[in-house]
């Protein structure tokens, strides 16, 4: 991702993913976040829980919180 000043920030994520009856896919798992740019180095200890779902149709749905 980049800011709008060009700022990056890069994550790499781990979850798991389950097959919901309905055709729906259901994933939960942590985010980790990188950034060399001052403006966004307090990323660089924040990690990231996420719930994150596809239904049938292919429409999307993610949450992200901060884990402390």
């Amino acid at each position: 991702m980049a800011s709008a000043e060009g700022d990056g920030i890069t994550w790499t994520g781990s979850g798991l993913g389950r097959l919901i009856p309905s055709g729906a896919v259901s994933y939960r798992g942590m985010l980790f976040y990188r950034s060399a740019s001052e403006k966004f180095a307090h990323l660089n200890i924040v990690t990231g829980a996420f719930e994150f779902e596809v239904d049938a149709a292919g429409n999307t749905h993610s949450k992200v919180w901060e884990w402390k």
